[in-house]
């Protein structure tokens, strides 16, 4: 704000002075004039003193944590708690540049704070102002909303005061979990929960069906029910299980060949690691989550757990982490494979195989089995033929922020 010492006082001197001189000479106008330019100048010089005295600005997120996708509201509140009117209040509020934004103005080109929200309102004596507007969770992250800046003056708009909100509210995006179909796992555990697609040992929980009684069946074996409806003896059939505790290891540095990738190829593998680890945490898979992305400078490194905050614990990692770390998909595996417990299922998510990652998964499968998930582009090689024990692909797709499920191709 400019001094009021400045042109003000300079101002109301010159016009108490023409008052004076008014009186003297028994001028009734001239005195007038001069009173009332005083009185003016007075009055504009407390406007600019006290314009931004008593108010208050609020900020609201109606949640702090978000799915991708989802729409959450931002609500605005400006209070003038005094008997002094404010004919123009001008808010410059901080807003993240990657998230889209309805019911504002946005001024994107704000090059020295960053993106902005820009609200004009006037303000009576005691008056309290509300906005709402949407906020489209379309990209994941940490983003912070604030701090803003407050600006406002007299009627004429001659001087003006400024004042800044320190405060600011926080809001993390969680990325894309599309819906899919469960991934084939290579395991090297013979009996447990899930499914195998190996011919395996029968799990004695789960019956598929029945079958004629062989030479050798156990007598445990036999269904007598369905026996006593039959003109033979039959016997339970079991579906093969193994027991998995999956660790997944995601290399999110995508493949730059010849211009190929696709700018958000990054973004597409990070959505669906978070989909293959919200699958098998909802399955009640013990599941680790191992990225080259980094959060806090660190890499990624979440062992195998069966807890029920570790899914969330991941997705958050998921949300914060920067796909731009220092670590190779070797350099992790190498550090992080050894405390691996045996028997426990690796999952390999990567856009791009090259050779040091080949190599590091071939260490690996002599200790764990291993399932490589490409994800298909232009630009990126799949893991080559006999270098893993199951071979998955999800082809990236331009439209995949509208979809709700993705292919896995064996």
């Amino acid at each position: 704000m400019r001094g009021p010492l400045a042109g003000e006082l300079w101002a109301a001197v010159f016009l108490a002075a023409l008052a004076g001189a008014g009186w003297w000479a028994h001028s009734v106008l001239l005195a007038a004039s001069g009173t009332l330019g005083v009185a003016s100048v007075s009055l504009l010089w407390v406007w600019q003193r006290e314009c931004l005295t008593n108010v208050s600005y609020r900020r609201t997120l109606s949640h702090d944590r978000a799915m991708f996708g989802e729409e959450i509201t931002l609500g605005i509140e400006v209070v003038n708690d005094k008997v002094l009117p404010l004919p123009w209040l001008h808010i410059e509020d901080g807003v993240p540049h990657a998230l889209s934004l309805r019911g504002g103005t946005i001024d994107a080109d704000a090059s020295r704070r960053g993106p902005v929200l820009h609200l004009l309102v006037p303000m009576l004596p005691f008056a309290r102002a509300r906005r709402r507007l949407v906020i489209t969770c379309d990209r994941r992250g940490a983003f912070t909303f604030g701090p803003a800046l407050l600006e406002s003056g007299d009627p004429i708009g001659y001087a003006r005061r400024f004042a800044k909100r320190e405060g600011t509210d926080r809001l993390l995006v969680y990325p894309k979990v599309f819906h899919l179909e469960p991934p084939r796992i290579a395991s090297r555990v013979v009996l447990g929960d899930e499914r195998s697609r190996a011919t395996l040992v029968g799990d004695p929980s789960r019956v598929a069906g029945v079958r004629e009684y062989r030479q050798g069946d156990p007598l445990r074996h036999i269904d007598w029910r369905a026996t006593a409806r039959s003109s033979g003896l039959l016997v339970r059939v079991h579906e093969p299980t193994t027991s998995l505790r999956a660790a997944v290891f995601a290399d999110l540095r995508v493949p730059r060949a010849r211009g190929l990738a696709p700018p958000d190829l990054d973004e597409f593998t990070v959505a669906v690691t978070a989909s293959v680890v919200s699958d098998l945490a909802t399955r009640d898979v013990s599941v680790g989550l191992f990225a080259t992305g980094s959060v806090d400078g660190q890499y990624v490194a979440c062992p195998p757990s069966a807890s029920p905050s570790a899914l969330a614990d991941m997705l958050e990692r998921l949300a914060r982490m920067s796909a731009f770390g220092k670590a190779t998909l070797a350099e992790l595996v190498s550090a992080e494979a050894g405390r691996l417990r045996a028997g426990t299922s690796v999952v390999v998510i990567a856009a791009h195989f090259p050779e040091p990652t080949v190599a590091a998964i071939g260490d690996l499968r002599r200790r764990l089995p291993v399932t490589g998930l490409w994800v298909g582009n232009n630009a990126g090689a799949p893991p080559p033929a006999g270098t893993v024990d199951a071979r998955e692909e999800v082809a990236y797709v331009e439209d995949w922020k509208q979809r709700a499920t993705v292919e896995l191709v064996g």
